[in-house]
């Protein structure tokens, strides 16, 4: 009898133990803050990501019409040099439409120069936010092993990037006061590499 009780109380506590670590195991994130913390952090770069990857779409529309523009203008100065024998930029100065179409060419080239740079930007950007989702997630899954400092260093980090590419999510940032033009000259050197 005592043999037997014995043996029904082992198997209690054996299944006590095993509830336990099923409740440990299973308990939910808001039971951990810092996981909790986590979890949005996860979706704030989901979000950013998917941010970034329309703003990349968006600039490839605006570069697209650019570099139409760029062309259009190319091909003319291309045309009118070679009908006025055109073997300089001083004398593609002295002729109006060269010199008009070499002024717009400055701003087209410069602003597409700006968004190929947003795009390295933005792709670097979608890069580093899915290296840390990916980091953040597989932490997730061995969220039993980590403790507290890895979750702040790792939310630390995420927070760093979220907030270099954030301001740059909602729309496409290029300062014109800090823009600076080619001069004609790097215009005309652009236009003389072209043939």
């Amino acid at each position: 009898m005592k043999n037997h009780a014995r043996t029904m109380l082992s198997i209690v506590m054996s299944l006590a133990l095993l509830l336990w670590w099923v409740f440990i195991l299973a308990a939910p994130a808001s039971a951990n803050p810092k996981l909790s913390e986590l979890e949005r952090k996860i979706a704030d770069l989901s979000l950013l990501e998917e941010q970034l990857a329309h703003r990349i779409t968006q600039i490839q529309g605006i570069r697209g019409a650019l570099i139409e523009q760029r062309n259009m203008l190319t091909s003319e100065v291309n045309l009118l040099v070679k009908n006025h024998q055109i073997k300089s930029l001083q004398q593609a100065q002295e002729q109006m439409r060269v010199r008009n179409n070499i002024e717009l060419l400055r701003t087209v080239l410069t602003y597409g120069d700006e968004l190929d740079a947003k795009i390295l930007f933005y792709q670097n950007g979608r890069e580093r936010l899915a290296y840390l989702s990916r980091l953040a997630e597989d932490d997730m899954r061995m969220i039993s092993a980590l403790n507290d400092l890895k979750i702040d260093a790792l939310t630390t980090q995420i927070s760093l990037i979220v907030n270099r590419y954030l301001p740059e999510a909602h729309a496409i940032q290029i300062d014109p006061q800090r823009v600076t033009l080619l001069s004609a000259q790097q215009v005309w050197d652009r236009i003389a590499r072209q043939n």
